[in-house]
């Protein structure tokens, strides 16, 4: 899908959820790329779980979600005594500058879960409700078929949250996935070998895959190519395995990657992949974590060739990351401490021009000029 076509979020407002108070409610513009740098504590990750709570909301899965999730006193800020409400609120633009804004409520029950208050579509200044009292989004019930209903849900639908930390072992990444699990990449790449597979068989989206597979080779230059056969006596099944340069006969398995290296492959998949398969927002949290130096520079490229087409969300601890971005990308965290809750904002590119000539984005972040700092 062409950039031009997607429904991009222009504005996204929170309160009342996690770190973020009802009492100072945040409003944040969002761009093609959005680097959201703090200290720890500061309400980086909520930012980032927002999305993912959304992403349960669009399957039908926001009781899964709230019940993972410690439950809706550990979701409302300080819990329901402090806080009645989760709202929220975002903002969608068109190349036409058509105009949609969703807005949804959530309020704890008696089971410590959460339903929706209310839920609410804005188009071009005139409000529609939707509903209210349901425990799963009006947007994905049989009711929701008007166009703004369904234009809405489908722009939510493709916002998707990743996060590719867990390596071990057992776990998703380094198992076997079922090919017939390709629609897109999940959460936790646990069907990397069946996206890589699509990729690699069909006519249509083998330039991607040779694309993905060179700057792989980039981080990992041992590799030769991805093995991606069903398995024999299971051909529903296949897992990550790759070839060695100088050894064709020899087969090796997803147990012989590093943990950052099976990570950087999940990155290039993400990344790099086709067009009309990317989501319209990529969330993604630390996406720098285990990875080397250079390895970082080769990510900053393949987020940038894929913000050409989608827009990136992503919370970072990396100086080296935050470098290769400009001032008007990143959105910093901060713990207001009188407030005990989290502010965002954006940087004025303006007001650092001076600082610029000097330093880089990381020095004045060290020296807590951008704040963000413990």
């Amino acid at each position: 899908m062409e950039k031009e076509k997607r429904s991009k979020i222009t504005r996204i407002t929170i309160s009342g959820y996690k770190s973020i108070s009802p009492e100072l409610p945040q409003s944040v513009a969002l761009g093609d790329i959005n680097i959201v740098i703090g200290a720890n504590g500061a309400g980086k990750s909520n930012f980032v779980s927002f999305f993912k709570m959304l992403n349960f909301m669009m399957t039908g899965e926001l009781q899964t979600y709230v019940g993972r999730n410690g439950f809706a006193e550990d979701l409302l800020y300080f819990g329901s005594k402090k806080t009645q409400l989760i709202k929220a609120s975002l903002e969608f633009k068109n190349e036409k500058k058509y105009t949609n804004v969703y807005t949804f409520s959530l309020v704890k029950t008696i089971q410590d879960s959460l339903i929706f208050s209310e839920e609410i579509i804005e188009t071009n200044g005139k409000q529609f409700p939707l509903a209210g009292g349901q425990k799963e989004s009006f947007l994905i019930s049989p009711d929701a078929n008007y166009k703004n209903e369904q234009v809405v849900k489908l722009i939510l639908s493709r916002c998707r949250a990743f996060q590719f930390h867990d390596t071990s072992d057992n776990s998703y990444i380094r198992a076997y996935s079922d090919l017939s699990n390709d629609h897109w990449l999940t959460n936790n790449a646990g069907n990397l070998a069946t996206i890589l597979y699509r990729l690699k068989t069909a006519t249509d989206f083998f330039p991607y895959y040779r694309r993905i597979v060179q700057f792989v080779q980039r981080v990992l230059p041992q590799l030769n190519d991805f093995y991606l056969e069903p398995q024999k006596n299971n051909p529903e099944k296949i897992s990550l395995r790759w070839l060695q340069k100088g050894y064709p006969e020899y087969i090796m398995g997803p147990e012989q990657l590093s943990d950052g290296s099976i990570r950087f492959i999940a990155l290039a998949t993400l990344f790099l992949q086709p067009p009309e398969l990317l989501p319209n927002v990529i969330i993604i949290d630390e996406p720098e974590l285990g990875l080397h130096p250079q390895a970082v520079d080769i990510l900053v490229t393949m987020m940038k060739m894929a913000s050409q087409h989608t827009q990136i969300i992503a919370a970072t601890q990396s100086a080296r990351l935050l470098n290769n971005f400009g001032v008007n990308d990143i959105i910093v965290a901060e713990m207001n401490r009188q407030k005990n809750a989290t502010e965002f904002k954006r940087l004025s590119e303006k007001e650092l021009d001076s600082w610029l000539e000097d330093y880089s984005l990381s020095e004045l972040w060290e020296k807590n000029i951008l704040g963000g700092q413990p």
